[in-house]
């Protein structure tokens, strides 16, 4: 017997409930960490078994475990924290899905100038 239960709240899906499925991952590199979700546009139970697969009994619970999950801006190797650059907006039925991607500055190019001296 599977049981689903919200990732939220704890909630156990009851049969004929209308959920939200979503897929998390997590990538954690040698200079870099990647945190993503992706919500499903309907409910698939074969893929609700998969070990990545999330599931939220209401849009407040999917925000809820978005904020803590994607709340804080993360901190930089340096120590310097990273800034928000846009929105991603997603429609799921029933509600609206606000992602925020972070991305940290690139690092500014310096120009020279060349004083260019005539051969006589």
């Amino acid at each position: 017997m599977i049981r689903f239960q919200c990732e939220s709240c704890g909630r156990l899906k009851g049969e004929g409930e209308t959920w939200i499925l979503g897929f998390a991952a997590e990538n954690i590199g040698v200079t870099s960490a990647r945190r993503e979700i992706s919500i499903a546009s309907s409910w698939d139970r074969p893929r609700a078994v998969e070990s990545l697969a999330v599931h939220f009994c209401s849009n407040e619970c999917r925000a809820t475990y978005m904020t803590a999950l994607f709340g804080d801006n993360p901190e930089t190797l340096g120590g310097s924290s990273t800034s928000t650059k846009r929105r991603i907006k997603r429609l799921v039925p029933g509600a609206v899905v606000d992602t925020v991607v972070s991305e940290k500055s690139h690092p500014k190019t310096k120009r020279r100038t060349v004083v260019r001296r005539k051969i006589a």
